[in-house]
């Protein structure tokens, strides 16, 4: 069974998160993205944050769970833990964990 995951973008649970390629003339290329969408803000890639001009701007903060996982804790553990099983990444590192878990395969 594969597992199931969870995505939250600064706080925000996302129902769906999409992996893409940057379109180029309309052809796909280019490392992997994820991308969201959200209500009255369309859909955007997520970065790294990396390359900002300005420390102090605002960051994304992207998260996953991975809930067949956190359904097999138990109980008092999941009450207790300060996280709530909350795992803060990069898109790569999303990417990656994604890839490894059999939830996407990139060609």
């Amino acid at each position: 069974m594969q597992p199931e995951f969870r995505f939250r973008l600064n706080g925000r649970i996302m129902p769906e998160i999409f992996i893409q390629r940057a379109l180029v003339d309309g052809a796909p290329c280019g490392e992997w993205q994820i991308a969201v969408e959200i209500d009255g803000l369309g859909r955007f890639t997520i970065d790294d944050n990396s390359h900002l001009w300005d420390d102090s701007l605002p960051k994304f903060v992207l998260e996953y769970r991975d809930e067949t996982a956190w359904a097999l804790l138990p109980v008092a553990e999941r009450r207790s833990s300060v996280d709530k099983g909350w795992n803060r990444v990069t898109p790569q590192e999303l990417g990656a964990i994604l890839e490894l878990a059999g939830v996407i395969k990139r060609v």
